[in-house]
């Protein structure tokens, strides 16, 4: 992930999290205010955390392969997916501390998944 890339998902994330922040204080929570207050959480995590994950991933090689941009990316997206889920279950009052443990658990097994397969030639 290059400078401009990085700079470009940082703004983005912000833009997400001042319109989610916006939707949130000023508009009632009806069906369509929620579903684009998670697209927007979804823009917002994803566009934050990729410049870390993509500085992360220069600074400490995971499994002594050259920093991938694209790694970086598809670790924010599922974050971002896993922030999303984690938000629909607290909404629906299902979230404890195990269930999130859980979630957690499956995204990491995911990327785990990404990972081996794209170790194979």
């Amino acid at each position: 992930m290059n400078r401009q890339t990085s700079l470009l998902s940082l703004l983005m994330g912000a833009a997400a999290a001042a319109g989610l922040a916006w939707l949130v204080m000023n508009r009632p929570p009806t069906n369509p205010n929620l579903a684009t207050a998670l697209l927007l959480l979804a823009l917002a995590v994803t566009g934050l955390l990729a410049p870390l994950l993509s500085w992360l991933h220069r600074r400490i090689p995971f499994g002594g392969r050259p920093p991938s941009g694209r790694a970086a990316l598809r670790q924010a997206l599922l974050l971002g997916l896993t922030a999303v889920l984690l938000a629909i279950l607290q909404l629906r009052g299902l979230l404890d501390g195990t269930l999130v443990l859980g979630v957690l658990a499956l995204a990491a097994l995911i990327e785990v998944f990404a990972q081996s397969r794209r170790a194979q030639p």
